[in-house]
């Protein structure tokens, strides 16, 4: 955009410059007036045509999508950006840090050096992140995160960001327990865990939002357990349980892939309608286990909704526009009964 503007600037100041040689010239020919005059019209034309182009293609902002790693979720995510870029007429430019916070870090270093109009950051890890928004912020360049939250404020919200565009970690935990309420009932039972990688936000904010949710209910947590949002992880953890004999009523995962393992192991020990359980997601795999009751209940968030938000809210600050610090994108209930109403996008 910048260039564009600057080619019609110089056209423009290039017919000034012509019809100043025209005005200043007395003792040329008329001929060479009439030459001279022509070569204006014929410039201004051109830096006419020029701007009309700009105007018209609404040739915009260059925007870096900074992108923690590959899975099928951001190939959703992406979706949604790449839908709101041609939308709103903007270049967006992808880097992928493939799981390592310090290629993220380079990555974003070299868009800032680059100075793009704007950087849409999902990061690998918080600490990282921290730098990439203290060095954005140094530079003026405007920064948005999305999926993955900045600090330890549950919300997203963090200073120096433009906004934060996703779940509230805590909330989506909460989901989960009213879940487990509804198909458990008044008269509660014991439950097992199935966590996320242990240390990260999801695991650890997800699993406080269950806890207040079940707080005064029936539900007992009598065993919990990471997978690392492994399905064949969650298999093993439940076959084990069933082996010990431990007695419980639902199972709880913080992903889908977790849930459809677990799903698996209690119907290959053929129990399966005798525990619940539940995931967290709406993946395409999520969905369809609800719909074959391997899978009692998940949650759905859109990721196509997501990204697309992320530039939506970017391109508005852009445009000078206020735009709220947090952009929350909720999770909500999904069973049996309201499955067909979801599609899975990842």
């Amino acid at each position: 955009m910048r260039e564009r503007m600057k080619k019609v600037a110089a056209l423009l100041l290039a017919g000034v410059m012509v019809l100043g040689v025209t005005a200043c010239g007395k003792t040329e020919t008329a001929e060479t007036t009439g030459t001279a005059q022509t070569e204006s019209a014929a410039v201004q034309t051109e830096a006419a045509t020029e701007a009309e182009a700009q105007e018209s293609t609404g040739e915009g902002y260059q925007v870096a999508v900074l992108l923690p790693g590959p899975t099928g979720y951001f190939v959703a995510t992406k979706k949604g950006i790449d839908e709101a870029a041609k939308e709103n007429n903007v270049t967006v430019q992808y880097a992928d840090a493939e799981w390592d916070a310090s290629k993220q870090l380079s990555q974003a270093e070299d868009f800032i050096t680059k100075k793009v109009d704007l950087i849409a950051l999902c990061c690998v890890d918080s600490a990282s992140a921290e730098k990439i928004v203290k060095s954005a912020n140094e530079e003026n360049i405007p920064i948005v995160a999305f999926t993955n939250g900045i600090g330890d404020n549950e919300t997203g919200e963090y200073e120096g960001l433009v906004s934060y565009i996703g779940q509230n970690e805590v909330n989506t935990g909460k989901v989960t327990g009213e879940l487990a309420k509804t198909l458990l009932g008044d008269k509660g039972g014991k439950a097992i865990l199935i966590e996320g990688v242990p240390g990260t936000t999801p695991q650890i904010n997800r699993k406080k939002g269950l806890e207040e949710a079940l707080e005064g209910s029936n539900i007992e947590i009598v065993y919990n357990q990471t997978s690392n949002w492994e399905k064949e992880e969650a298999l093993k953890i439940v076959e084990d349980i069933i082996q010990k004999g431990t007695e419980f009523d639902i199972v709880i995962c913080q992903d889908d892939n977790s849930a459809t393992g677990a799903g698996q192991a209690l119907e290959e020990a053929g129990i399966k309608d005798k525990v619940f359980v539940t995931g967290l997601g709406g993946s395409i795999d999520g969905l369809q286990a609800v719909k074959d009751g391997k899978v009692d209940g998940t949650t759905y968030m859109s990721a196509v909704e997501e990204g697309k938000k992320a530039i939506e809210v970017g391109v508005k600050y852009l445009k000078g526009e206020t735009v709220d610090p947090v952009t929350e994108i909720k999770q909500v209930e999904v069973i049996k009964d309201n499955v067909d109403t979801f599609e899975g996008e990842w």
